[in-house]
């Protein structure tokens, strides 16, 4: 009993920090400031509210901003998410490996 509510507790965990990963975190800070101008980068986009809507919209294929760097203690921290909508939308709802092939 005990060792299956450690699963289930690891298995809550390991979605939870998924779904965080895949929303992907947009508020930057003063290491790595948000862009001005997003011309270069897809819209933020979160997957989660779009289960059944493959995104098609205008830069839907472009990669989205991020931005990571190492904390004097070691820690990395990491902003936004580099896949483009498209690929966070096929490895949240694809059902396969995330490509496209």
């Amino acid at each position: 009993m005990k060792s299956g509510t450690l699963m289930l507790t690891c298995i809550v965990i390991s979605a939870w920090v998924s779904l965080a990963f895949a929303a992907g975190d947009y508020r930057g800070d003063e290491r790595c400031p948000l862009p001005k101008d997003w011309s270069a980068y897809s819209e933020p986009y979160n997957p989660l509210e779009h289960p059944r809507d493959y995104p098609t919209f205008h830069k839907a294929d472009w990669p989205g901003w991020s931005c990571s760097y190492q904390r004097e203690d070691g820690v990395v921290v990491q902003y936004g998410d580099s896949r483009s909508p498209q690929q966070q939308w096929l490895d949240v709802w694809g059902g396969g490996n995330g490509n496209q092939d």
